[in-house]
């Protein structure tokens, strides 16, 4: 794994990357792809405007009353010119000839300024915010310029009339028009990046996973090794004839061996449990339990391990009623698994303290400890299958690291509640509720 694991992390940095490039080109092209076609559509539609205008317009001269609003008495004289467009249209109706011809194109929503210039290059007509349009010449503003050539030129040649059309803002509108392409391009680039690291998660907790049962491997051998020798041992001592004929010595060994037994059933039974929740297989046997007594029996089987080294055990029990409706034998595995905890993780003296209280609907079971404690980071991870402590080379605790999640799944079943509070070098205080019926 340490070794394909670069491998894989690479191969697949590289396949997101590539990905990725070939996505954000696609985007950029396909961009680029819809501005050329915007700016075909809009070079069209203003060329039907300049067709329809021209249809309007005449090669040669033509007799024309003075414009609107001229005084006819001071003008009395006819005029006698070329037609120019803006003496055909005003502001209003040329807007309303362009928007028409735009909408048939399928441009709606686009916005857009216009001007018509005469031969000479000067603006006629034009819309009320085309100069400040006309002067953005950066890749965000489309401009089309189309002449606007008399119906009746045989062989059109200039200057001629112009009309200009301008778009702002080209940007917005393609990338409003390409909206959800644009969407569900980054929704796959998300989803990718997404899977990205979950591949990677995957794959650290797959190591971390591998690293965690080696060392289970390495500890349960450990733990059913030292048990068999000893027992082997003894087995040995008991056919020498010496010593079959010490009835001390004979019982002696035969406790050796029926110590080592119980041992190596603890360990058998701690690899079930684990099983068990793995399966999630379980049948709930609730009987009328009694805490006290139940948390009384579990320390008398412990009494050998507390009279190994000083111990005090207190022990308050306030809790009226002491009966709940519970699993008699996995509250006693979780007690014992606790108690157990409080004496290997221990200092020189075993210090417990166990308190019991009553409230509405619950019952709270607190076992405290003034053992070596946990810091931050163990006591993040105190309910994870297989995580141990790393206790250093003072206190060598053996064990598999199932103990706690067994507590927390079995509290768990009976719908309880368990909470932990511990400093390092201080203690360790475990706070069970369960509720009472």
């Amino acid at each position: 794994m340490k070794k394909t694991f670069p491998v894989i992390f690479t191969l697949i940095t590289l396949s997101i990357v590539g990905i990725l490039f070939i996505q954000i080109t696609w985007l950029q092209s396909l961009m680029i792809l819809t501005r050329s076609q915007l700016n075909d559509k809009v070079n069209q539609s203003v060329v039907n405007v300049s067709n329809e205008l021209g249809k309007k317009l005449h090669s040669g001269l033509s007799f024309k009353l003075p414009k609107r609003g001229q005084n006819l008495i001071d003008n009395s004289v006819p005029n006698f010119s070329e037609n120019h467009i803006d003496n055909i249209y005003n502001d209003k109706e040329l807007n309303q000839l362009i928007r028409s011809s735009l909408d048939s194109n399928g441009l709606k929503d686009l916005n857009y300024e216009f001007a018509i210039s005469d031969k000479n290059g000067l603006v006629t007509i034009h819309s009320s915010k085309f100069n400040e349009s006309n002067i953005d010449t950066t890749f965000n503003t489309m401009k089309v310029v189309v002449p606007v050539i008399p119906q009746d030129y045989m062989e059109p040649s200039g200057p001629f009339e112009l009309i200009t059309v301008v778009v702002p803002n080209v940007r917005i509108h393609i990338l409003y028009s390409l909206m959800w392409v644009i969407a569900g391009s980054l929704l796959f680039i998300l989803i990718v990046i997404a899977a990205f690291f979950i591949t990677l998660r995957s794959l650290f907790t797959q190591r971390k996973l591998n690293e965690i049962k080696r060392d289970f491997i390495n500890n349960m051998t450990h733990e059913l090794k030292t048990p068999l020798a000893t027992i082997s041992l003894a087995v040995d001592a008991l056919k020498s004839p010496k010593v079959q004929g010490e009835s001390k010595s004979v019982e002696y060994f035969s406790n050796i061996i029926k110590e080592e037994n119980e041992r190596m059933n603890k360990h058998v039974e701690v690899i079930l449990q684990a099983a068990q929740i793995e399966k999630k297989e379980y049948a709930l046997n609730k009987t009328p339990v009694d805490i006290h007594d139940l948390l009384f029996g579990v320390l008398d089987s412990f009494k050998l391990q507390l009279d190994a080294k000083p111990s005090s055990i207190q022990t308050n029990f306030d809790a009226d009623p002491a009966v709940i409706e519970a699993d008699e034998e996995y509250l006693l595995h979780v007690f014992s698994n606790l108690i157990d905890n409080a004496i290997k993780y221990s200092k020189d003296t075993i210090n417990i303290a166990i308190t019991t209280s009553s409230f509405p609907g619950e019952i709270q079971i607190v076992f405290q400890d003034e053992g070596i404690g946990m810091n931050a980071a163990t006591l993040k991870h105190i309910f994870e299958k297989f995580y141990r402590a790393h206790t250093g080379n003072i206190h060598d605790v053996k064990g598999f690291g199932l103990g706690m999640s067994y507590v927390k799944w079995v509290i768990g079943i009976h719908k309880g509640k368990i909470k932990v509070q511990s400093e390092e070098g201080v203690g360790t205080k475990m706070i069970i509720t369960l509720p009472v019926v």
